[in-house]
């Protein structure tokens, strides 16, 4: 399993050629988002010129299950925190939640931006940066 962010998805619907490889090359591996994840895309639908077209977002994903967050996964996602704060840098509160997903079911996160760049994060989570 991978737990994808939204960069990677964003980019994805974008046609990034090593993005789109990527994925493809992890085929074999179930893909899971969060629901702030998918929130995250379609915003990112709204404000693009023209009609936002949600129906084609779910359509371009229909290879990602939207999981339920695991029981536990605020505790999670503040511990990954508390984790990194003591290497001197923190998360967002939104990249921290989807972190701390991740970190809850023990599977790697890919991401596409510089958001998880922080001192300390591969010693707590397995982020894999496309």
């Amino acid at each position: 399993m991978t737990v994808y962010d939204s960069s990677v998805l964003i980019e994805y619907l974008d046609g990034n050629a090593d993005v789109v490889a990527y994925v493809e090359d992890q085929q074999h591996r179930r893909a899971v988002a969060p629901q702030l994840v998918l929130f995250e895309v379609y915003q990112g639908e709204l404000f693009k010129t023209g009609r936002p077209d949600f129906d084609a977002v779910d359509d371009a994903l229909d290879w990602v299950t939207v999981v339920a967050e695991p029981t536990g996964i605020a505790r999670a996602a503040t511990e990954l925190q508390a984790e990194l704060h003591h290497s001197g840098e923190l998360l967002a509160a939104r990249d921290a939640f989807i972190a701390g997903v991740a970190k809850r079911l023990g599977e790697p996160l890919a991401v596409a931006d510089s958001d998880f760049d922080v001192d300390g994060i591969d010693d707590v989570l397995d982020v894999e940066l496309l």
